[in-house]
């Protein structure tokens, strides 16, 4: 498998299992196994930092995939 397409797969499974991570936090507030004095703020915390770290995952491993495409690996 060429580096390129390891980024790109890489990518993909880091980013599903933030918003894997993301959903499963989420619908233990929803449900109540964890408690929050404000369940709505601690859901949009949630949902803001898990967006803020795929955005950065992302942006870090399609520039590994642009680098290691343009030379040629």
């Amino acid at each position: 498998m060429r580096k390129s397409t390891r980024a790109l797969v890489g990518l993909v499974g880091m980013d599903l299992a933030l918003a894997a991570g993301a959903a499963w936090m989420v619908w233990q507030v929803r449900t109540g196994a964890w408690n929050a004095p404000d369940p709505a703020a601690s859901i949009s915390q949630i949902t803001s930092t898990a967006g803020g770290a795929i955005g950065i995952v992302t942006a870090v491993l399609l520039l590994a995939f642009v680098v290691h495409r343009r030379r040629g690996n």
